[in-house]
């Protein structure tokens, strides 16, 4: 059996927990999809903060339903303005949860293997992972939610949200 020079392996492993584990198989940005305006929400005012940044929490609204998504995002004095929507999803789904209840579930992640790729996500880009949020008023039904949601990620194809999106399209995503 030969052995393989420590160089190799060296650079083997750094290259996997330098790039391989923060490569995403999945990249779609369909423009038609994009550029969609059949929204069932014409306006969503979005904030956000950064992830995991204790003081931040209070930012978010602790008595409304909305819709939130995660964002790879670093501001940077080189870089152009850059970020990458990895998931969104609601709070208050046939319920009444606040999106700061939601964000906490995110924190804490008691049970990692329920969801693997989110714990994954967290896990790989947490230091530039922001929460953007919009809330939405108590007129609005749990169906409307689920409608944004599905549009959103829709729209965006985020690569860790894989069921929330509308019929028509998921269908052509099986095809690949």
């Amino acid at each position: 059996m030969m052995t393989i020079p420590p160089e190799i392996s060296d650079f083997a492993n750094r290259a996997r927990e330098q790039i391989g584990r923060y490569r995403i198989d999945e990249f779609i940005l369909n423009p038609q999809f994009m550029t969609r305006d059949d929204y069932v929400m014409p306006v969503l005012s979005w904030q956000s903060i950064q992830y995991g940044v204790p003081e931040e929490i209070t930012k978010i609204p602790a008595d409304k339903r909305g819709i939130y998504a995660f964002v790879a995002q670093s501001p940077s004095n080189v870089l152009p303005p850059h970020g990458y929507v990895m998931y969104i999803g609601i709070a208050g789904k046939d319920s009444n949860r606040s999106l700061r209840e939601r964000y906490r579930d995110y924190l804490s992640m008691r049970n990692p293997h329920k969801r693997p790729r989110i714990s994954m996500m967290i896990d790989n880009w947490r230091d530039v992972l922001r929460f953007y949020y919009v809330s939405v008023e108590d007129d609005v039904s749990s169906e409307e939610l689920k409608t944004i949601e599905e549009q959103l990620n829709s729209a965006l194809l985020p690569p860790f949200s894989q069921r929330d999106v509308e019929a028509e399209i998921r269908v052509m995503m099986r095809a690949f």
